[in-house]
């Protein structure tokens, strides 16, 4: 998946479960994408904050909606005010309604744990334009 100008995407992805962080992580290196990986909302907001300071590109991000110190939403409103425009999606087990509607009325993706790499992959391959378009 790299670009047409060979920058391969950087994802950044926060989950408090390890397993669940390396596995994706994995997964997402073996796509040729760099992944930066936080454990919980206090280091993805830390990461955020410097990646927009420093001027870095982070081309999308997936967070898990229940963290150790807050909920994903708080992550997504954050990277929303550093990066607009960059790709975000939301995962989690949970059903819950009023969490649906926040994420459609912004046109955030929601992936249900298990997930499903294929929905997941259809969804990255939506990030390359914009991605592309933003670092030209």
């Amino acid at each position: 998946m790299a670009k047409e100008n060979d920058r391969s995407l950087c994802i950044m992805v926060v989950d408090d479960d390890s397993a669940i962080r390396y596995s994706l992580s994995r997964w997402l290196k073996k796509r040729g994408m760099r992944v930066i990986e936080a454990a919980n909302t206090r280091e993805a907001v830390e990461m955020v904050q410097d990646a927009s300071f420093i001027e870095a590109q982070i081309d999308g991000l997936l967070v898990d909606y229940q963290l150790p110190d807050a909920t994903g939403c708080r992550v997504l409103s954050e990277f929303r005010d550093e990066f607009p425009g960059v790709s975000m999606a939301l995962m989690t087990g949970r059903e819950d309604l009023s969490l649906e509607l926040w994420l459609r009325a912004r046109s955030i993706p929601l992936f249900r744990k298990p997930l499903n790499l294929k929905a997941l992959n259809s969804w990255l391959a939506t990030i390359q334009p914009r991605a592309a378009a933003a670092s030209a």
